[in-house]
Order: structure tokens, then sequence, then C-alpha cells
């Protein structure tokens, strides 16, 4: 079906446009039309929202949306001294990311990949996100490149060698559970095969990668780890705001380990 919708989007674009407005744009039907044409759900809500973030948006004027920003900051903070000092570069800040908000996040698969390539793809895009962020950010990091390894990355902090496990998300849930392996001859249900939680063992960090943003969750495995077990693997990114973009994680992470080896 994946082949199929490859083939026939660009002739049945139009007609696939006007079922979804003639369902008043609802996302609950997006599933009968993609069962009348014979296509995977996920490759037509796809298609349908990348369509939409590039004719709906298209005309949005950033500067007019930063100026309502702007108007927003100068009513919360109250500080007119202070907002006038930051403004340009707030500004060119807001301007590029209002940018990346009117595609609809970083593009992703624009050439059409079948969805197991795709998916592995997707995992090495969000390991070199956060190597590039790491790297920005100043930390002496690098790949692992063996993908039988339960951590994908070497961070060196002065001396102190940290695991860390990379992965990719891009709603709201971080899951700190392997996925089930599966394909064709592999038995998903046998245990050599399910998901293992992820511990303090396997890796110092776990770092989720949002796919869309490229904005990094930099998790302390040793905090989070008692959190964790078979009914509660998962945690929303509400819950987990302490460690958002918070790259002193890794410092103190560095620390720990300092201490518990002395």
């Amino acid at each position: 079906m994946e082949n199929k919708f490859i083939d026939e989007i660009e002739e049945k674009k139009e007609e696939l446009l006007q079922r979804l407005k003639e369902a008043n744009f609802r996302k609950n039907k997006i599933v009968d039309i993609a069962n009348d044409y014979i296509y995977y759900n996920k490759h037509l809500e796809a298609f349908y929202k990348e369509h939409l973030y590039s004719q709906v948006l298209k005309n949005i004027d950033s500067d007019d949306i930063f100026e309502v920003m702007e108007a927003k900051v100068r009513e919360i903070t109250g500080d007119e001294t202070g907002y006038h000092f930051i403004k340009n570069d707030f500004k060119k800040i807001s301007k590029k990311f209002l940018y990346l908000i009117k595609q609809g996040g970083f593009q992703s698969n624009l050439q059409g990949l079948n969805q197991g390539t795709m998916v592995a793809n997707s995992g090495d895009s969000a390991q070199f996100l956060f190597l590039s962020r790491a790297i920005l950010a100043g930390y002496n990091c690098s790949n692992v490149d063996v993908r039988s390894s339960r951590y994908d990355a070497i961070v060196d902090f002065e001396g102190t060698l940290l695991k860390v496990q990379v992965k990719g998300i891009t709603g709201n849930t971080i899951s700190f559970k392997d996925r089930d392996r599966g394909g064709q001859g592999i038995d998903h249900t046998h245990e050599r095969n399910r998901g293992k939680i992820i511990t303090s063992e396997d890796c110092d960090i776990y770092v989720a990668v949002d796919k869309q943003s490229g904005i990094c969750y930099i998790i302390p495995m040793h905090i989070i780890e008692p959190l964790l077990n078979e009914s509660k693997v998962k945690m929303n990114v509400n819950e987990l705001q302490d460690y958002c973009e918070n790259w002193k994680t890794i410092k103190l992470v560095a620390e720990f380990r300092q201490e518990r080896e002395t």
C-alpha cells in the first residue's frame, strides 16, 4: 500500500483534498478516506498535514506574529529597559523559529522512502541531532557505530566517560523501553525479542530528541530509573520539563559518577 500511495498521490492530490474538505477537516474522518483509497492512514494524514501547513500558513507574515509576541512579552515582564537590551536578539531568534513553525517543523522523508528504511534513518537522525547539539554546546562527544550496543554516544566530561542512549520523539510521550524486535521470521512474543526497560546499567544519560524541532530532553538515568516499572515505562514531557534543554545535566551526572566511584 505504501508504493500505491506514492505512485498515486500526485494524480489524486486534489481529489483527496476535496474529500477532507467535505469532511470539514475532521481528523477522525481520515481513516475512512484512507480505507476508500486503500492507503495507510498515517501516510494520508502526513500528506494532509504537510499540504495544509504549506497552504494555510504560507501567507502569514512573521513580523506580524512577532509584534503580537513582543506585546505579550512586554505585558508579562513589565521591564521595558531589560527587554530593550535583548530585543534585537529576541526578534532574530523568534523569526527563525516562526519560519520553522510555518513549515510544520523539520521536513521529513521528502524522498518518499519506505517505512522500514525511514524508521532506521529517523533513529540515526535523532542520534546525530543530539551529537551536533552537544558539540555546539561545547561538549566532547562521539558516535557509537555498533548498533547492538545499549548506548548510542559517548560524552567525555573532564575525563569521565558517560554512556548516552538517544531516542527520537514526535509527540509528547517519552518511552523508556526498547521496541519489540519484529520483521519477517522474528517471533516478537519471544522473551529475547521483547523490548527491555532502559536502566542506568545501559546508559548514564537518556536523551529524547524532538524530531520536529531538535529540542533535547537530557535525562539522568539514576534519577529516572526508580520511577520506572513494567506498568510505567512512558512519561509525558510535562513531567520532564526540568530536563528540557538542560545541558547542565551532563555535568551533574559526571559528578554523580565521580562521587560513586571514589
